[in-house]
């Protein structure tokens, strides 16, 4: 990876567990200054231990990386977030929303509170912080980086609430592409597949089986309680795909689907309806 994130400021909402951590990890490592951004104060230490770590083996200042603890639930914890920011760290050139939160559901049976929960998980999360450091970011001629999902593309048995969250979330990103683009700001949409979670800290991970309660309770097959709800995919390699963000952000590319073949079947399944949903559903097919 060249130096292009060389002493560029970096915050990272989300960015001390997961797919976050990972992006946290290596922009430390590339030279950037990071803020990480959790809710927990815990996971915000253990993060900033590691990216401080990655720093300094790079032969980088363990200072330039920060934390703050935000619950972007909450109205004014982004405005808060950003603020501090651009205190800590001079400014913000580039800002990665790695925040979300699926589910399993039978949607018809399912309580419009729980539909709305997901819509603010998945997007109203975005919506404050965004708006906050979109100034910073297109005056930096920077980037705005948001990881959505395939569910965010395509709907799924027992993912149509997650689907839900992540497609409003994928419509506010082209809504804020309109806006900041003309300003200088770059807008990258990232909708990955499943991601391998590290094997070393999965056994400490409570979120393993977060979806067992949920499968029960709506009577669903048990393995739409596996990554991707059981669809037949094959994880994705958070630090390859990292890597893959990262280029994207350089060629200023719009959009990474992951895999490959997912981007394929979304564009068939816009030409094709009915063909590409049938080639959708042989990869979902639930089974007991």
């Amino acid at each position: 990876m060249s130096n292009s994130w060389e002493q560029h400021r970096v915050l990272i909402a989300g960015g001390t567990h997961g797919f976050g951590l990972v992006l946290a990890k290596i922009l430390s490592r590339s030279g950037a200054s990071v803020m990480v951004l959790g809710r927990s104060a815990e996971g915000v230490r253990e993060a900033l231990v590691q990216c401080e770590a990655e720093a300094h083996a790079a032969g980088y200042s363990k200072n330039q990386v920060q934390g703050i603890t935000a619950d972007l639930s909450h109205a004014g914890e982004g405005n808060r977030a950003v603020a501090q920011c651009l205190e800590k760290l001079g400014g913000c050139d580039s800002f990665f929303f790695c925040v979300g939160q699926s589910s399993r559901s039978v949607i018809l049976k399912l309580a419009p509170h729980e539909i709305r929960s997901s819509l603010d998980a998945n997007l109203m999360t975005a919506v404050e912080i965004t708006q906050a450091v979109a100034d910073s970011v297109c005056r930096a001629h920077g980037h705005l980086v948001f990881i959505g999902s395939l569910a965010g593309k395509f709907v799924t048995p027992a993912m149509g609430n997650y689907a839900i969250g992540k497609s409003a979330l994928a419509s506010f990103v082209e809504a804020v592409r309109l806006e900041t683009e003309p300003r200088g700001g770059h807008v990258l949409l990232v909708s990955p597949g499943p991601i391998q979670r590290n094997p070393v800290h999965e056994a400490t991970l409570p979120s393993i089986h977060r979806y067992d309660d949920q499968v029960a309770r709506h009577d669903l097959p048990d393995s739409v309680g596996q990554p991707g709800g059981g669809a037949s995919v094959r994880l994705l390699d958070a630090e390859k795909l990292a890597h893959e963000v990262l280029f994207s952000c350089r060629q200023y590319h719009q959009e990474l689907v992951r895999p490959k073949k997912a981007m394929l079947l979304a564009g068939l399944i816009e030409w094709f309806p009915s063909w590409g949903r049938k080639i959708l559903n042989r990869y979902t097919s639930q089974k007991g």
